[in-house]
């Protein structure tokens, strides 16, 4: 069973940084699965679905209150 590494972070508020093409971007909010290969966040500003190889790495962030 060829199990994905980001498979541990389901659930929990992260930060991303992936590759679009030549740019870097940042993916911030709930990593909601991962399956396939491809891993959804759900943010701020909507979903996105990215391929897991594109990800340079992934970590646990802590959800900002609002002041």
């Amino acid at each position: 069973m060829n199990q994905n590494p980001f498979s541990d972070f389901v659930g929990e508020h992260i930060k991303a940084p992936y590759r679009d093409g030549r740019q870097l971007k940042i993916a911030r909010g709930k990593l909601v699965s991962v399956d396939g290969g491809f891993v959804k966040v759900i943010g701020d500003l909507g979903t996105i679905i990215i391929n897991s190889k594109n990800i340079e790495k992934m970590s646990k962030i802590k959800k900002r209150r609002a002041t």
